[in-house]
């Protein structure tokens, strides 16, 4: 894989997780407290697998790419 392919791996993740925790504040509105908390696990769980499975497998393949996200998480917050 090449590193323009990891890095979209990479940002695929991070999107991902910011559009289904988005889902977050509406669930918690719209749902009694205990289905909220089961849709949240879910979410997480989701959002988990995800991440552990698309970046585990961009930065196995350019381990680089470790420090380039922390480094656009301390100067802009997000990747």
């Amino acid at each position: 894989m090449d590193i323009h392919l990891a890095r979209k791996m990479v940002s695929a993740a991070f999107e991902s997780g910011r559009v289904l925790g988005n889902l977050l504040p509406v669930l918690k509105q719209s749902l009694p407290p205990e289905e909220y908390r089961a849709c949240a696990h879910d979410l997480g769980v989701a959002i988990d697998a995800t991440n552990t499975a698309l970046l585990a497998r961009a930065i196995s393949a350019h381990p680089e790419l470790e420090t380039e996200i922390d480094a656009a998480m301390q100067q802009r917050g997000f990747y």
